[in-house]
């Protein structure tokens, strides 16, 4: 007797409308992936299908079982019925591996329409030849088949003696308690057996969905819970969500470390409290979740408020997620204030440098062109008589060239050029030496006080240009307390080598601290940002170089500047100098004041040629013969030619072909004892260059005649013996 079926679709099924449950979890069947071994297991766990299956067999009054894909039992039969009970005697409250079904007639194959439900994925309806029914309901997740549910072990008729005599026959068991148990189950029509195999059917694909989504849920959480263990690890960014109206949906604690907010209190804010007042006003928040949301997502600069109320330079990027009503932006940013005020500080030297390249060139062009009015000038004052109507003008001429010289010497020291005469010196004791200049020039209501370090290490530059630094700073902070009862104070000290690496970058070694601090009103922020740059001022009058010259000057010498100031709080300058080795000064000769007529040839050595004249007749007046070249190697060439004859050498230090520093040691390799007077406008003259021999000097443009003259006698008033034996000492 071949088993008959009947099968049916869900969409055939009597009363077969789509539940909540279908339409909750369809997303997630269509979307799932195939079971893993594990999430099977799980998935068909026996022990949590047996409430279900229970509850279901004894409401219904059928058998019901689970079934992997090829009809193996899974677990126990659940009210069993009495016909297949005797059928099959003990092996009924067997476990998972008996190879059994629900056709009492068929004990040693498994019964095919599992494999047909599955693969039809409709319930199938089987008589066996005994004229018991029972139903195959698949199931499984999306396409994936994971097993069926076997229900049923009853008649859909009055049962019939003659198969049951055949059964009971072929299975060696008493044929009239067989028809006996058989009488006793009721049967159940065709009808609701589809019925009971719907609700089975749904109840299934119910249960099946729920355990996955409580699967994916744990396992959801757990991905979340690693995602959330990361993103918290990200403590230099904040990054966190909010939703289409602005509000804050996240907060990792980077976001907390960044902004000050807790998690608990920033939740359901807007996320506009993260801005200043006036990008709120501005609409600034709405208008980049608008932007962010047509484009996808966008990078954006500007500042943050933190909880405290301070405020940090932010770089980052706010994307799009998802779409619809579900939309949220998520955020990433970071402080970068440091990072662009090192950009700023960068873009302000680069600046500060261009301008120090095109103003040590004028000053250049313009001390030399100085230089010849200057001398000039002081050529007709010796030429005329004081009663000489002219002479009067020529005086203004020379005062007003002197003045020209001093703007010509400010932008020497703004361009970091104006170094002349280079020694190492004790800071403390060149502040000392002109603290009588320091009172005199600022008001009597600031009191002026000196904290200054007497075993201070020493340091190399020119001396003068250190103190117009200090008197500068003084003065600008004796100006900003203006007439109010105030205080300045100018110490020293040694920076430690812990403070510089902090502060700042450079050769290592100990440092020299220069300190000015005043208690003035202040600066603003804008304002401190453009104290350095040339011809800037706050005050009504006596515009000029100022502290840009001070921070020339400071760079010229290898120094940092440090300027802290905040309105009601006062301004202090900071100035760190790298300390050298304690050496002997270089002391210039005291100025030797001669009438009288000079013999010799002197080897003049410039570029420009109303220089070379202008010394030439400044000397040929004075008696001396005057030799003349162009660049450093045209000095060297005649200077082998007339070594012998030649008294002294005038030699500037920037020309072109050859300059005066790479002339220097070659004419002093030609003859070691020549008396060499350096003419510079603001070229770097060392100890190095010099040595310690005192027959060479340096004289700076623009010089009188007067100052030429006495120079030149200067280092020519040297006995040669004792030049010779200074170079024995120096080799």
């Amino acid at each position: 007797m071949i088993p008959q079926r009947s099968q049916w679709t869900e969409a055939e099924q009597p009363d077969s409308k789509r539940s909540p449950i279908d339409d909750r979890y369809s997303s997630i069947e269509a979307a799932a992936a195939a079971p893993s071994v594990q999430v099977l297991a799980e998935l068909l766990d026996t022990e949590g299908w047996s409430d279900v299956l229970g509850t279901y067999a004894r409401t219904m009054g059928l058998a019901v079982a689970m079934t992997d894909c090829e009809g193996s039992l899974l677990g126990l039969c659940h009210n069993a019925q009495p016909a297949w009970l005797l059928a099959h005697g003990a092996q009924s409250e067997s476990v998972s591996g008996i190879r059994c079904s629900f056709c009492v007639d068929s004990l040693a194959t498994p019964c095919q329409a599992v494999r047909t439900a599955l693969l039809t994925n409709r319930v199938e309806l089987v008589h066996d030849r005994s004229g018991l029914v029972h139903l195959a309901v698949p199931v499984s997740l999306g396409q994936h088949k994971l097993g069926a549910l076997i229900a049923g072990q009853v008649f859909d008729r009055y049962p019939e003696p003659l198969p049951l005599q055949q059964l009971a026959r072929r299975l060696g068991i008493s044929a009239a308690q067989l028809w006996h148990e058989a009488r006793l189950q009721a049967p159940i029509r065709n009808a609701t057996l589809r019925v009971y195999g719907e609700l089975l059917f749904s109840l299934s694909k119910a249960y099946l969905r729920q355990r996955y989504s409580a699967i994916l849920d744990r396992n959801l959480e757990r991905v979340n819970l690693r995602l959330r263990h990361a993103v918290d690890g990200i403590k230099e960014h904040a990054l966190f969500t909010v939703d289409g109206f602005g509000a804050v949906t996240s907060w990792n604690l980077g976001a907390e470390c960044l902004f000050g907010h807790k998690e608990s209190d920033i939740i359901g804010q807007n996320f506009s409290c993260l801005f200043p007042e006036e990008d709120i006003q501005k609409g600034i928040p709405g208008k980049l979740l608008q932007k962010a949301g047509d484009e996808g997502g966008i990078t954006d600069k500007g500042w943050q408020v933190r909880k405290d109320g301070t405020r940090f330079f932010s770089e980052g990027t706010l994307a799009a997620l998802g779409e619809g009503a579900f939309r949220e932006f998520g955020r990433l940013t970071h402080d970068v204030t440091g990072q662009r005020s090192a950009e700023e500080a960068l873009r302000q030297t680069q600046r500060l440098e261009s301008i120090g390249i095109l103003a040590s060139g004028i000053a250049h062009d313009f001390n030399n062109l100085l230089h010849g009015i200057k001398g000039g000038v002081g050529l007709a004052m010796t030429a005329l008589p004081l009663d000489h109507p002219a002479y009067p003008s020529l005086v203004i001429a020379d005062k007003a060239s002197e003045k020209a010289a001093e703007l010509t010497h400010q932008l020497l020291a703004y361009a970091g050029q104006g170094k002349f005469i280079v020694t190492r010196f004790n800071l403390s004791v060149s502040i000392r030496e002109m603290l009588s200049l320091l009172r005199i020039s600022i008001s009597k209501s600031v009191d002026l006080q000196l904290e200054l370090e007497p075993e201070l290490p020493w340091i190399e530059g020119d001396a003068s240009q250190i103190q117009q630094v200090i008197m500068n700073l003084v003065i600008n902070g004796a100006e900003a307390i203006g007439k109010e009862v105030g205080w300045l104070r100018v110490s020293t000290r040694t920076a430690s080598v812990g403070e510089r690496a902090v502060e700042h970058t450079g050769a290592e070694g100990a440092e020299v601290c220069l300190e000015v601090r005043d208690s003035g009103p202040g600066m603003t922020d804008e304002i401190k940002t453009r104290i350095f740059d040339p011809f800037f001022t706050t005050k009504f009058s006596g515009r000029g170089l100022g502290l840009a010259a001070v921070s020339g000057i400071v760079r010229g010498h290898g120094g940092r500047m440090r300027v802290e100031s905040s309105p009601g709080s006062g301004t202090t300058f900071q100035i760190y100098f790298p300390a050298v080795e304690k050496s002997t000064l270089v002391q210039e000769k005291p100025s030797t004041q001669t009438s009288s007529p000079c013999s010799g040839v002197i080897l003049v050595v410039d570029d420009e040629r109303i220089l070379r004249t202008l010394a030439r007749t400044i000397l040929e007046r004075k008696g001396y013969q005057v030799l003349e070249a162009e660049n450093g190697r045209e000095a060297v060439e005649i200077f082998r030619q007339n070594a012998s004859s030649i008294t002294a050498i005038l030699l500037d230090m920037t020309m072109p072909t050859m300059g005066g520093d790479k002339a220097f040691p070659l004419l002093r390799a030609i003859r070691s004892d020549v008396p060499i007077l350096i003419s510079t406008g603001y070229s770097q003259v060392t100890t190095e260059l010099l040595g310690t021999h005192e027959a060479f000097g340096v004289i700076q443009k623009p010089y009188k005649p007067t100052q030429l003259c006495e120079a030149i006698a200067r280092v020519q008033d040297v006995p040669t013996e004792v030049r010779r034996d200074d170079d024995r000492q120096n080799a």
